[in-house]
């Protein structure tokens, strides 16, 4: 049977270097799987993986596992992969969080273009907005707001917007009565299931470990959250910032904002963990590449699930180098030990990871934004223009 099933493998696994389009499904902890949109490219020694949640395409190349039959794709930035083995004409396997320690299983069922991850009757491509709560009622209740819009046909693509940022690229269906959105990218796993009644909505969120989380609001194009960059409260009497900390070869870098500095100076507190914290390294690095030159400085100061720097410098190196960022990138501490509130005591509480902390010539708090809002959602371009408006004010000519 072993030596049939490797021929069976050997025969089918490169049969032919063309593309072929997927719909993988990641078991969740309920009865809706997380469904995505793959493409996987089988060559003569090689896999070639694309993970695509509407406009944002993940691309893996797989390794193999001497003495098997399975391929090791690693996420270019998280520290995640997944284990495949191809079986007739599925891949099958697991996914699993090296962090957290979780282990999922995955099949990637053969697909076409026209195949929608959810299908639901009378499925519409079209637009709206909610205002809705998380765990209504609850000591946990937190508001969020819901978009989408067309994406495809009968397709539709979106995102979640709370105060600690946005839930990426969402794609998924909708119909009169029901919706179902689902994104995965190598950290994120959610599920979104919903009913619409009128202009209410009621639906649970789904995780591959954790218990749903309820949710319900109501259709606003109004709908809005606090605005982040009053969420951060800044203590005026902890003195300016200053930090000590290595970059991703072990070097220390020393900061000081009371000595003479840039024009402005952007500290942002992250972690490799963190996938809005992707989204905005790779803003701040446009900003970086276009501004250096006229007194921008930008700082990366990120916090790891390790309090071991042999184990987050190379992490850190590998985001760095996978995300092309020009910027510093230094290691603050263990997020799970709160190292953040040592490194920036002028900072009452960080809220959301990433928080980005702006500083004059004289490394004064200017101002602080909370969470990220990143090319998934409406919000992105509106950001990115002020931004650039109010960084050309502060620097001039």
């Amino acid at each position: 049977m072993n030596k049939l099933f490797s021929l069976l493998f050997t025969a089918l696994s490169f049969s032919a270097s063309a593309q072929l389009i997927y719909i993988g499904e990641l078991e969740m902890n309920g009865e809706t799987p997380l469904r995505f949109n793959a493409i996987i490219k089988p060559f003569k020694n090689s896999v070639e993986l694309n993970i695509i949640n509407s406009q944002d395409t993940i691309k893996l190349v797989g390794k193999p596992i001497p003495g098997t039959q399975t391929w090791r794709f690693d996420f270019p930035v998280f520290n995640t992969h997944i284990r495949l083995r191809r079986l007739l004409k599925h891949w099958v396997g697991t996914f699993i969080d090296d962090d957290k320690g979780d282990t999922i299983p995955v099949v990637f069922k053969p697909a076409s273009k026209e195949t929608p991850r959810y299908n639901l009757s009378n499925m519409q491509a079209v637009e709206n907005r909610f205002q809705i709560t998380f765990e209504p009622g609850t000591s946990n209740e937190r508001v969020a707001v819901l978009e989408y819009f067309p994406y495809t046909k009968s397709e539709i693509r979106g995102s979640i917007l709370t105060t600690a940022g946005d839930y990426r690229f969402l794609q998924g269906s909708v119909s009169s009565d029901s919706l179902i959105m689902s994104t995965f990218d190598g950290k994120f796993a959610y599920v979104f299931v919903a009913r619409l009644q009128g202009d209410s909505i009621f639906g649970y969120q789904f995780y591959t470990k954790a218990n749903p989380r309820q949710f319900k609001g109501v259709k606003s194009n109004a709908a809005r959250l606090p605005d982040p960059k009053a969420l951060t409260q800044v203590k005026n009497d902890a003195g300016k910032i200053r930090f000590s900390l290595p970059d991703t070869e072990g070097k220390i870098v020393e900061f000081n904002a009371n000595d003479p500095g840039a024009k402005l100076t952007f500290i942002t507190i992250g972690g490799s963990w963190c996938p809005n914290c992707m989204d905005e390294a790779r803003f701040l690095n446009q900003l970086y590449q276009k501004y250096n030159d006229r007194g921008v400085k930008i700082i990366g100061v990120y916090f790891e699930y390790t309090d071991k720097e042999s184990v987050a410098l190379p992490i850190l190196k590998r985001m760095a180098t996978e995300l092309k960022l020009e910027f510093p990138i230094l290691y603050g501490g263990s997020v799970r030990q709160q190292a953040a509130a040592r490194v920036f005591p002028q900072i009452q509480k960080v809220l959301a990871y990433p928080t980005l902390i702006a500083l004059d010539a004289q490394g004064n708090i200017l101002k602080t934004y909370t969470g990220f809002y990143g090319p998934g959602t409406s919000l992105f371009a509106d950001y990115e223009r002020e931004m650039i408006e109010w960084i050309e004010q502060v620097v001039g000519d």
